[in-house]
């Protein structure tokens, strides 16, 4: 499934199909067509579309999902009447073996840390010996890599901040709110663009499934989240001394709103957006799923300049 996703993020847009091309008609009357036959999902992400039956009846028929989201959240998946757009990939989520999801959760993780440790390195280049910890603990082959990671790493992100007695909570306002906010953002974006490869993020390979949980899609995200933390360290460093500097307000949504829109260096092009850097990790995890190889599974890791999706 190598095909595009299309993302409708603009408002009072009217969608058909016509001749086998998707036709988007937008409010200032241009238009824009893609051959049905290039996408692999579309996403409705604005408030209102104009959606006509032989857009959906079309849809359908090229086995391509829609996913109507609401403030980033999918609400709704239309599928085909197969009730899946890729059997082979749905088999190969519910029956992976066990060994290839711990390899890849490894592998996961080993790319959280990785970001984790580029970022802090860049906010407290003068913590020699903490920054040292750090790399022991990176490579340590120990269930508690990512919990010993995440002690040091918090300690030297509030430190940067000047911010006395942290401590990293899923629930709270002040700095765990504005992190909170981001990644939740993050997770919706992941969300979205696991529905819209075919993959169900209910099969995941490190976090236990829970009522209401999403686990492929809090696993997709681990690499991701030091974007978030740094996008919360600039806004932070950037308000100053404000009172409002911890206030999650329209202001702080709008910028963490944009996170995708990032660019980052990248072996195959100059920089690519972080969106489509998502994209192209959640298309190596199924590849990595239908082939039953881990290696073809490349988590984004930001410092490596061998990483080329």
């Amino acid at each position: 499934m190598s095909y595009h996703i299309i993302d409708i993020s603009t408002d009072n847009v009217s969608l058909s199909v016509k001749d086998g091309q998707l036709t988007c008609r937008n409010p200032d009357e241009s238009v824009c067509k893609l051959p049905m036959e290039d996408v692999g999902a579309i996403l409705i992400n604005c408030f209102s579309a104009q959606l006509h039956s032989s857009f959906l009846i079309e849809a359908a028929k090229n086995k391509i999902a829609v996913i109507l989201c609401e403030r980033f959240r999918p609400v709704s998946l239309v599928l085909p009447v197969q009730r899946s757009s890729d059997t082979l990939l749905t088999r190969s989520q519910i029956q992976a073996p066990m060994k290839l999801l711990r390899t890849m959760w490894g592998m996961t993780i080993d790319a959280k840390c990785a970001n984790q440790y580029e970022l802090v390195s860049r906010l407290c280049p003068g913590e020699e010996m903490s920054l040292s910890d750090f790399r022991i603990s990176m490579k340590a082959d120990t269930v508690c890599k990512e919990g010993n990671c995440a002690r040091l790493y918090w300690n030297l992100f509030s430190k940067a901040l000047d911010i006395k007695g942290f401590r990293r909570l899923t629930q709270g306002d002040g700095l765990n709110g504005l992190l909170n906010y981001g990644y939740a953002v993050l997770m919706l974006r992941i969300e979205q663009k696991l529905l819209g490869c075919g993959l169900d993020p209910l099969y995941g390979m490190g976090h236990v499934p829970r009522e209401r949980s999403l686990p492929l899609a809090y696993d997709m995200m681990e690499p991701f989240r030091p974007v978030v933390d740094e996008l919360v360290f600039n806004w932070v460093r950037g308000m100053g001394g404000a009172e409002d500097v911890f206030c999650v307000d329209r202001p702080y949504k709008t910028m963490i709103q944009g996170l995708m829109d990032g660019r980052y260096a990248c072996r195959a092009a100059e920089s690519i957006s972080l969106d489509k850097i998502v994209e192209m990790t959640i298309r190596n995890y199924r590849d990595a799923l239908t082939s039953g190889k881990a290696s073809r599974y490349k988590p984004w890791i930001r410092r490596s300049s061998k990483w080329g999706g």
